[in-house]
């Protein structure tokens, strides 16, 4: 499958034969799955890379849930740096408001984030790659700052506060200035070696 493969919406009869990768990465954009598959990250990081377009599907959301409970592996979450993205995150943590009534079978509570952070554009230098917040960034960010996962979290509203000060957010391929396969050499084994996740 050097194209990878399709998830269906229902998951329950996928039966694990074997697993043996140490963790699973979510992303939300299928260019930069196509990015890390490229460069074969899942071989170099043992892992297994999963994108959708945008937020996850309940397939995935379900199998993401089962890999973390049924396997223990460790979910990260790489999104861009922007409300939207942080969205996504908490989505796949915490569950959706609308389908709160089933979040036992969707929500991943040791669900971590990889994205990308205000440290991250500081660390390596993206400030020229930031795109200017308009009114409805403003809002989006207003709106998930006040969920209570995030409201409690000393680290995220340090990142909500950074976001506000800097008035842009910016995306993944803003690390490709720095070499076009850096975030699957150095930036993704760093963060993880490192331990540099926001929960």
């Amino acid at each position: 499958g050097s194209g990878g493969y399709a998830i269906p919406s229902n998951v329950e009869d996928i039966a694990f034969k074997k697993v043996n990768i140490k963790f699973v990465i979510y992303m939300e954009k299928a260019a930069e799955w196509e990015r890390l598959n490229e460069d074969r990250v899942w071989d170099k990081l043992d892992c297994l890379i999963i994108s959708s377009q945008g937020q996850a599907t309940r397939g995935i959301r379900r199998l993401l849930q089962r890999l973390s409970t049924e396997h223990k592996l460790p979910i990260y979450v790489l999104t861009d740096y922007d409300p939207y993205g942080w969205y996504i995150y908490s989505v796949i943590k915490h569950g959706s408001i609308s389908l709160a009534h089933i979040s036992e079978k969707l929500a991943i509570p040791n669900a971590r984030f990889l994205g990308l952070t205000a440290d991250d554009i500081e660390k390596y230098g993206l400030e020229k790659h930031l795109i200017k917040f308009e009114e409805v960034d403003f809002r989006r960010l207003e709106q998930i700052g006040s969920y209570d996962w995030f409201r409690n979290s000393k680290g995220w509203q340090r990142q909500f506060k950074m976001m506000k000060e800097m008035k842009s957010k910016a995306e993944l391929a803003a690390l490709a200035v720095r070499g076009i396969t850096f975030i699957s050499d150095e930036y993704l084994p760093d963060k993880i070696k490192n331990k540099e996740f926001l929960d």
